[in-house]
């Protein structure tokens, strides 16, 4: 009995160390696999970081609108974000520091993401607006419109106009001419609105439309709108050539119209030698009426005429 027992114990000694050898050999299993995986991991992401680094494209830091920017916005760093952009692809002139754009004015609608280059800003460093938005030489100046004289409100910031001016001229023989005075002038602005992204088939009331002239057109306009009236006449976009105008005045354009006067009667004397007479007026006789026959004979023409009623 005490045999048995003593058999049973060194059979359940060895069925432990079995258990204990077959653990350590499954943990040593895991140890070896977790290694293996934590070192092609690492392998792997050596690897791909080595084939981006190859193929990433060398780059530059540049500005770029973080807002939609109407024309004559005073551009601040708030309204800036930096990215990174292709250097092979970089746009000539490219802003890469904020301060380099204190005080710039946008001259064009910047949108949101787009770049911003030399060529969208006024030429103007220190000042903004409209001001900023003319270049050398020339003059903005207001003329007061209304539904006719602004074309029914379809004239946009950007569109080019013809003025016309409807004056008295001086002298014995005054009269009302309407002349062009002025043509292919840019629209810089309606009312307060500079942006032409207003322009549509949208109608933009106002009572002012600035016009973009040089210092003799606006003498032009000066006298046309305190001496007479003025009108805008809109042209094509694609019409940009001038056209030379003689005016018109009430004569001249009804002249075009009213038939040619007939011949005044021949004067006729009511007294002759102290005697009253009656004279007869005999109306001028009318030409006689003549046919006319053309005749080709090989590459010679010939015209005769007759009385057809005379060879009867």
């Amino acid at each position: 009995m005490r045999e048995r027992a003593d058999l049973n114990s060194a059979l359940n000694k060895a069925a432990d160390r079995k258990t204990l050898r077959s653990g350590s050999r499954a943990i040593l299993f895991f140890v070896v696999a977790l290694i293996a995986a934590v070192g092609t991991a690492l392998l792997l992401t050596r690897y791909m970081e080595a084939r981006t680094a190859a193929a990433r494209v060398p780059t530059e830091t540049v500005l770029v609108a973080d807002m939609d920017l109407p024309i004559g916005t005073e551009l601040r760093p708030e309204q800036l974000r930096a990215v990174a952009w292709p250097v092979s692809s970089l746009p000539v002139g490219a802003f890469k520091d904020p301060k380099q754009l204190e005080g710039k004015v946008a001259a064009v609608r910047v949108y949101k993401g787009e770049v911003i280059l030399p060529s969208k800003l006024a030429g103007a460093e220190n000042n903004n607006g409209l001001s900023a938005l003319l270049p050398a030489g020339m003059r903005a100046v207001a003329v007061r419109v209304d539904d006719v004289v602004g074309v029914a409100g379809f004239v946009h910031p950007g569109d080019l106009v013809d003025v016309i001016a409807t004056l008295r001229t001086e002298g014995s023989n005054a009269t009302v001419v309407s002349k062009v005075i002025l043509q292919n002038i840019k629209v810089i602005a309606v009312g307060k609105e500079l942006d032409s992204r207003t322009k549509s088939d949208k109608v933009v009331p106002a009572t002012v439309a600035t016009l973009m002239v040089d210092a003799e057109q606006s003498e032009r306009l000066a006298l046309g709108a305190s001496q007479g009236k003025l009108l805008l006449t809109l042209r094509g976009t694609a019409d940009v050539e001038d056209v030379t105008t003689r005016g018109v005045t009430a004569n001249s354009m009804l002249a075009r119209d009213l038939p040619a006067p007939a011949p005044a009667p021949a004067a006729v004397p009511l007294h002759a030698r102290g005697r009253t007479r009656v004279v007869k007026v005999i109306p001028p006789a009318e030409p006689e009426k003549r046919d006319v026959v053309e005749i080709m004979r090989g590459d010679v023409f010939e015209r005769r005429t007759f009385n057809k009623e005379a060879t009867r």
